[in-house]
């Protein structure tokens, strides 16, 4: 078996967070952070339950938050094996974090002070159920802020938007043994601002784990993430990292084939679930046109023949895109 080290990860590819309240989850992230929801359809493992998508305009690897709607989760509980925050990207400064924090308080959204955190100027937050999030915000003409495709449904003002992922908090036992995982073998590299963060590809917001001790040991449910995704350009570097993994004693699920990306999935040592995931071919693979996108049940081809089966068994949730 290949055990040469594969290409390195090129940033976060999306998180996924557990829902127990879908209507409720569709309003915050749509209405209250102003992002799209480009894929509306099902957790291919659990068809019985919704998988919703929000990201940027074109659902772009990167910006892409995403849920598992268990009606019947029981609140998660924070602490070690559990990803503690999830950071989000805005391109801004003091001032539109000032901005965001008077949209939360006009409706009621739990959040902090404004605080450095990263090297770049942050606004803690909470979702309607209490998970924990961040704005990021990087300046515009900062050279290693890339492109974005921000989505015109931000409520305060599409120079403000969220326009993706900036890093995830691992809550952890051993602060040690994680690093040296990062490093010695997934490629990650500390921060020159935080050696508590560890950055992969190009480095920089987009692209960081913050690795955080704590004694107490936490959980997945409601509020919670349960999975970060990890972007690999293409099904070769996929594989090579399954090559690498395996090689080194690490179970992995093998390639999984999602339609909208391809994935590896695995368990760092801690039990948080790490996946890797192709930055294509995205959402408009089941034929669903980008103008379109999050407007109906979508489902990949191989659950099309079951489509009023699985239709039967959702509830309604509709979802009215913001106007241009």
């Amino acid at each position: 078996m290949n055990s040469a080290h594969p290409p390195s990860l090129r940033g976060l590819h999306h998180v996924t967070a557990v829902t127990a309240n879908a209507p409720g989850n569709l309003d915050f992230y749509t209405r209250i952070l102003g992002m799209r929801l480009v894929k509306k359809t099902v957790n291919q493992d659990d068809v019985s339950a919704y998988h919703l998508f929000y990201a940027d305009e074109l659902g772009s690897a990167g910006s892409d938050l995403t849920f598992f709607d268990w009606a019947q989760a029981t609140p998660a509980r924070a602490g070690a094996g559990a990803v503690g925050e999830t950071g989000l990207r805005i391109l801004g400064d003091t001032h539109t974090l000032r901005l965001w924090g008077e949209w939360f308080d006009e409706n009621g959204v739990t959040h902090g002070s404004i605080e450095t955190a990263f090297g770049l100027p942050t606004l803690p937050f909470q979702d309607s159920e209490g998970q924990r999030l961040r704005l990021v915000a990087q300046a515009p003409g900062d050279a290693a802020a890339g492109t974005f495709h921000p989505w015109r449904g931000s409520p305060v003002g599409i120079e403000a938007a969220i326009v993706g992922l900036s890093a995830v908090n691992l809550a952890v036992r051993d602060v040690d043994a994680t690093a040296r995982l990062l490093t010695d073998v997934l490629g990650f590299h500390p921060s020159a601002t935080d050696p508590a963060v560890f950055e992969t590809g190009a480095g920089g917001p987009g692209t960081q784990a913050h690795v955080v001790a704590t004694a107490k040991r936490g959980s997945q449910g409601a509020g919670g993430v349960h999975h970060v995704a990890w972007s690999v350009a293409n099904v070769d570097e996929l594989l090579a990292w399954e090559a690498h993994l395996e090689a080194r004693n690490y179970r992995t699920s093998g390639k999984v084939d999602r339609h909208y990306f391809q994935s590896l999935y695995f368990r760092i040592p801690e039990g948080i679930l790490f996946e890797f995931a192709t930055d294509g071919p995205g959402f408009t693979a089941d034929g669903e046109e980008l103008e379109h996108l999050g407007e109906r049940l979508s489902l990949p081809p191989f659950l099309e023949n079951q489509r009023a089966r699985i239709e039967a068994g959702l509830k309604p949730l509709e979802y009215k895109p913001s106007p241009p």
